[in-house]
């Protein structure tokens, strides 16, 4: 039986303070860690010494996605103790520095109507935290369905994108325990974020579709805990799925309203429905209505043409 310890550490972004989840297991191994800035480092740091252990003592890191507050300091921690980092290779290649996050997301943001005075809005708000890195880290790649072992029990990877295109939670067949990163949360609905997709150059993921599968994956689990990335352990975890399902119901409803009689880009949608928004929170608005409208022209509710290289939708 794997020994648990939830460690909670502080964030400077909105959604507040992340988990980071301590197995106590030979060998020892961190779920995330936490974002890469010296107030969280202490706290994370002090919370292990009152645990019995230490950053040096950690053997594996893995990380649900690659978002600065859950990977942040896994290279730090890494490079401190010589423990190998384990995520999903889609993940893994988001690290990558190489790899421009913006260029490869522009297209959809043109697509999507975006002004120009608004993208540069939108990119040149720079992010509290550096970019993650897992430069000259041990890494291991997880993919679906593969097992990390323990000398007290095993974890079973589960692929479930959609907030992010590798994102990887972690479920304990034994305790019944799930580790759903920020694919299931006690307060919040993940955001689907626009990513190009990893395996269809020049397409767009249909991150809501991945999203919703994945909750009906989710839903045929017998989980007796979800320990999410960010709020407090609950056991509710259908009525988390359900809350979820709601909520996209909710926005496909609203979508449609929008669109009776018009014919609006995917732009200017999230300028109705989220008009208060700034910064980085454009494009996290501008996702959200994106992703309901890629699912709803699958569904053929909606319909679609361009102009200019724009796309206007139509109920």
């Amino acid at each position: 039986m794997l020994s648990v310890f939830q460690i909670i550490v502080p964030t400077p972004y909105a959604v507040g303070p992340v988990n980071v989840y301590l197995i106590k297991s030979d060998p020892l191994t961190l779920i995330d860690a936490g974002p890469n800035n010296a107030k969280a480092a202490k706290v994370l740091e002090g919370m292990l010494t009152s645990l019995g252990s230490n950053v040096k003592d950690i053997k594996r890191i893995v990380i649900t996605h690659a978002h600065p507050d859950h990977s942040g300091l896994a290279s730090d921690i890494a490079h401190k103790s010589g423990a190998t980092v384990l995520m999903h290779p889609w993940e893994l290649k988001r690290m990558d520095k190489t790899t421009d996050l913006i260029k490869e997301r522009l297209p959809y943001v043109i697509e999507a109507g975006v002004p120009q005075t608004v993208m540069a809005e939108m990119y040149g708000e720079r992010d509290k935290l550096p970019r993650p890195n897992v430069d000259n880290c041990r890494v291991e790649e997880l993919k679906d369905d593969d097992n990390i072992k323990f000398a007290d029990g095993e974890l079973q990877v589960l692929h479930l994108p959609g907030h992010s295109p590798g994102h990887t939670c972690l479920y304990d067949p034994e305790q019944k325990t799930f580790f759903s990163g920020d694919f299931l949360l006690p307060h919040i609905t993940p955001n689907p974020v626009i990513e190009p997709d990893p395996e269809k150059p020049g397409q767009r993921l249909p991150t809501l579709k991945q999203y919703l599968n994945g909750l009906d994956k989710v839903d045929r689990f017998n989980i007796g805990m979800v320990c999410p990335g960010h709020g407090g352990v609950f056991n509710d975890y259908r009525g988390a799925v359900n809350v979820a399902r709601r909520h996209h119901e909710s926005q496909f409803n609203t979508i449609l309203n929008k669109l009776n009689g018009r014919e609006l880009n995917a732009y200017a949608l999230s300028k109705e429905v989220y008009p208060n928004l700034h910064g980085w929170d454009i494009f996290l608005g501008l996702s959200e209505i994106q992703a309901h409208l890629d699912f709803l022209v699958e569904q053929g509710r909606i319909s679609f043409s361009k102009e200019k290289g724009v796309s206007y939708y139509r109920a």
